[in-house]
């Protein structure tokens, strides 16, 4: 099946909340020969908000863990069959595949990551004390297995994420937002399929994606963290 690249528009939880809109209905369209058809227009949103326990120490806070950026990226990105270094920034990303009812997927993603510090350009949702930021930022898929159900040309996905260290007193979190919004144009070639069910399948598909991506990047975050610790408790004298 041909390819398609779509240019979008562990440990304990402490806190957790999601929230999942959708809609879908039919779209009338003719052309010169009033010839009517009838699309089907789907939109959702999906946000979801984790925070985990971090476990700092002063000689070795997660500030000074996100100061070396590129052991950050080789600990988002350690699978180099699965991955490709595209600039500074960007990587490209082959990610797990996926199955859901009748949906078969193989999604590769284009993803920005950058840094910021001292609440200079945060997003608005992120507070101005938090000294350091982890943005990701998903530019541009292939969606393998996705083409005959939906119109490429009315297909717009966009994924961003923010990490970042929340301290209250004595205590720290690893906090990660993540937002994903789609809204797309479904192929003729599945009009027959009721709108329900064509949308659950569609939201589920891309609930799934987003949640192992925000279990990936915070896993192997934490972990790596967890490893820089260590080092640094090892190398200071008794």
């Amino acid at each position: 099946m041909a390819s398609i690249f779509i240019v979008p528009s562990q440990p304990q939880l402490l806190m957790k909340n999601h929230r999942l809109h959708g809609n879908c209905h039919t779209k009338s369209a003719s052309n010169s020969s009033l010839v009517i058809k009838c699309q089907k227009l789907c939109s959702f949103s999906y946000r979801k908000t984790v925070n985990v326990p971090l476990q700092e120490l002063p000689e070795a806070s997660f500030d000074h863990y996100m100061d070396d950026k590129n052991r950050v990226f080789k600990a988002v990105f350690p699978d180099k069959r699965s991955t490709k270094q595209l600039n500074e920034e960007e990587w490209r990303i082959k990610m797990p595949p996926i199955q859901c009812l009748f949906l078969n997927v193989n999604p590769t993603a284009d993803v920005r990551l950058t840094f910021k510090s001292n609440g200079e350009d945060y997003p608005p949702n992120i507070p101005r004390h938090v000294t350091k930021i982890l943005e990701l930022h998903f530019l541009r898929w292939e969606m393998q297995g996705m083409n005959k159900y939906m119109d490429p040309y009315h297909f717009t996905l966009d994924v961003r994420g923010t990490l970042y260290p929340l301290r209250r007193g004595e205590h720290s979190w690893l906090s990660n937002e993540m937002e994903m919004k789609v809204s797309f144009i479904a192929s003729p070639a599945i009009a027959l399929i009721p709108d329900t069910v064509m949308q659950e399948a569609m939201q589920l598909v891309f609930k799934r994606m987003m949640d192992e991506m925000k279990e990936d990047f915070h896993g192997k975050l934490l972990a790596d963290y967890g490893r820089f610790k260590r080092n640094k408790t090892k190398k200071i004298p008794i």
